[in-house]
């Protein structure tokens, strides 16, 4: 991993597109560095037994308990993934858990390829019902706002009058309230620092050491536990809502 006290080693993070900013985020997850490097022994120890691809001997293979695990229903739901009925390949089981399309990735891998090394799984936007009191959503965000619909009428021109409104919205905020919609390239400086923080932390710096560095550098600072609840969740499993951020 870079140091994180030297700013210069994170200059790569300029040229990250979406996916790859979400790869960084987990790569740097404890969870899934321990799965899968047990995954990857477990790998090697198949791979011994019946040779690798393309001529390993995958009669034999998939048969071998290691090789599989029995279907859940949080579990992968493509047919390509399964074998004999319930069971799951250990590589398409571990790469759904984490949102994977491909084999998963070695979390020591640099700026993997997209398409090629990295493949994620699409994210479905979700809808949220929103109580009068939700300050979980709304809070002090000026870019969160709610709706109110009838149920009991038609939700078509509901749904086209609130789309207009909200565009209109949206254009307004941007142009009076100086509003700036979340990209890749907006977003930077602020993942950057939320690596920084779980680059340190992983090398055992304190809250002091952490906010000295970064206030040397004469960073735009947050206030330092909301930054690190960030940098937290990002890496816990928010990193998938960045596969939403528009590049441009």
């Amino acid at each position: 991993m870079p140091n994180w006290r030297n700013p210069d080693d994170y200059r790569f993070t300029r040229q990250l597109s979406r996916e790859q900013w979400a790869w960084e985020f987990l790569r740097r997850n404890p969870d899934y560095r321990r799965e899968w490097q047990a995954f990857w022994e477990t790998w090697q120890a198949l791979e011994a037994d019946y040779g690798k691809a393309p001529n390993r001997d995958f009669t034999r293979w998939k048969r071998d308990p290691r090789a599989y695990v029995i279907e859940t229903d949080d579990d992968c739901d493509s047919d390509s993934c399964k074998v004999d009925g319930e069971k799951i390949l250990i590589e398409c089981h571990l790469g759904a858990r984490w949102g994977f399309y491909k084999f998963p990735l070695n979390p020591d891998t640099d700026r993997p390829v997209i398409g090629q090394d990295l493949l994620w799984r699409e994210v479905p936007v979700e809808a949220r019902q929103v109580e009068a009191q939700d300050l979980d959503f709304l809070g002090a965000d000026r870019g969160k706002v709610a709706m109110g619909f009838d149920l009991s009428l038609p939700l078509k021109e509901q749904l086209e009058a609130s789309k207009k409104y909200l565009l209109a919205l949206q254009r307004w905020m941007n142009k009076e309230q100086g509003l700036t919609r979340k990209r890749v390239a907006t977003e930077c400086a602020a993942l950057t620092l939320c690596l920084r923080v779980l680059d340190a932390l992983e090398q055992g710096a304190a809250e002091q050491q952490i906010l000295d560095v970064l206030k040397a550098d004469e960073l735009p600072m947050p206030d330092y536990a909301a930054l690190k609840a960030r940098a937290m969740e990002l890496r816990q499993g928010a990193y998938r809502d960045l596969l939403h951020l528009p590049e441009r």
